[in-house]
């Protein structure tokens, strides 16, 4: 009993026609999950919109401590981020990304003011700003750093004080 040609080309296409309607339809399954999955999402689109909003934010902060020495001679450095809001009264309701940010708490990290100590003629002169993930891994992954001087600085561990130490910085 032999086949002819004819019905053995058609059962091959066949065949491979299911193959490949197999193959499209994982593809189409797989990106689908991909891209509807919120552990993507926030693992690989937040993390780097996060750190990179992390680091825009600590260079607003270092441009508000500048800002806040020359208007208080006296005093110098602020050593609390909400001393470094505006002074000036807002319309009830209106929202200011500024406030939100000098809370203490902004697009996935936590912000600091630490090492703010006054000389003996009572003006800080000094200071150091940190940057970590309010969720290691979920929200950020590298900690973030600077001081007066506003060099950036970063630790791929998430470590504030080997930020700070090795002062790594950014590429």
């Amino acid at each position: 009993m032999e086949s002819s040609p004819n019905s053995l080309k058609q059962r091959k296409l066949a065949g491979w026609r299911s193959w490949t309607i197999l193959s499209v339809a994982l593809l189409l399954l797989f990106v689908v999950l991909l891209v509807f999955s919120p552990i993507f999402h926030d693992s690989y689109f937040g993390v780097g919109k996060n750190e990179a909003t992390a680091v825009g934010s600590l260079r607003k902060i270092h441009t508000l401590e500048i800002q806040y020495s020359a208007a208080h001679p006296g005093k110098g450095f602020a050593c609390q981020l909400p001393l470094l809001g505006p002074t000036e009264k807002k319309i009830s309701g209106q929202y200011n990304p500024t406030e939100a940010l000098l809370a203490g708490e902004w697009s996935g990290y936590k912000f600091a003011v630490i090492g703010c100590v006054a000389q003996a003629n009572g003006i800080v002169t000094h200071y150091q700003l940190i940057a970590v993930p309010a969720k290691t891994g979920a929200s950020g992954i590298r900690a973030f750093c600077t001081d007066q001087s506003g060099e950036l600085f970063y630790d791929p561990d998430g470590s504030p004080s080997k930020c700070l130490a090795l002062r790594q910085p950014l590429p």
